[in-house]
C-alpha cells in the first residue's frame, strides 16, 4: 500500500525539475533557438527576456544578432522544467557565455521580469524601452502561457 501512495505522489508532483542539454544551436528568432542533440532537436525559448517577433519593429535585427552570436555554435542549456508556447525554457550558454544576456546588452530584447525574476534588469539598454513588452511579462500575470 505505502508502494501505491508513494507512485501516486510522484505521478501527481509537477514537472519542474531542471535538466541539462548541449547541442548544436540553430536561431529561430531573437528569444528562441532550436538545439540539435544527439537525441533530436529540442526547441528552447530564452528564460527571462522578450524580443520583438520579426514581423515587429526589431524583430529582424534581434533575429540577425542571435544568429551571428549563436546559429552553428555549440550550446549548453539548463531547462527550468516549464514550457512556452510548446518550447522547453531556459538558460542557455555559447562559450560559457549567457545568449539571453548578449541579446540584452545589444539593446534588441527586453527583461522580462515576471519570469527573469528580474535577473537581466541591471544590464537593460536605455534603448530596450521602444521595444514592446508582452503583457506575460508583466508582475503578476501568469508564468508561461
Amino acid at each position: 500500500m505505502k508502494k501505491i501512495g508513494l507512485l501516486c505522489l510522484l505521478v501527481s508532483l509537477p514537472v519542474f525539475a531542471q535538466s541539462e542539454i548541449s547541442g548544436v544551436a540553430h536561431v529561430v528568432d531573437g528569444d528562441t533557438i532550436h538545439v540539435t542533440t544527439d537525441h533530436g532537436t529540442i526547441k528552447v525559448r530564452l528564460l527571462g527576456i522578450a524580443a520583438p517577433d520579426n514581423q515587429q519593429s526589431g524583430g529582424n535585427e534581434a533575429t540577425a544578432f542571435l544568429e551571428h552570436y549563436a546559429e552553428g555554435e555549440p550550446v549548453h542549456c539548463t531547462l527550468d522544467g516549464t514550457q512556452f508556447q510548446m518550447h522547453e525554457v531556459g538558460i542557455c550558454y555559447v562559450a560559457g557565455q549567457d545568449i539571453a544576456a548578449a541579446v540584452i546588452r545589444a539593446g534588441l530584447a527586453r527583461d522580462c521580469p515576471a519570469v527573469s525574476g528580474g535577473r537581466y534588469w541591471p544590464i537593460e539598454r536605455p534603448e530596450a524601452q521602444k521595444l514592446p513588452l508582452p503583457d506575460y511579462c508583466q508582475s503578476g500575470t501568469a508564468r508561461h502561457r
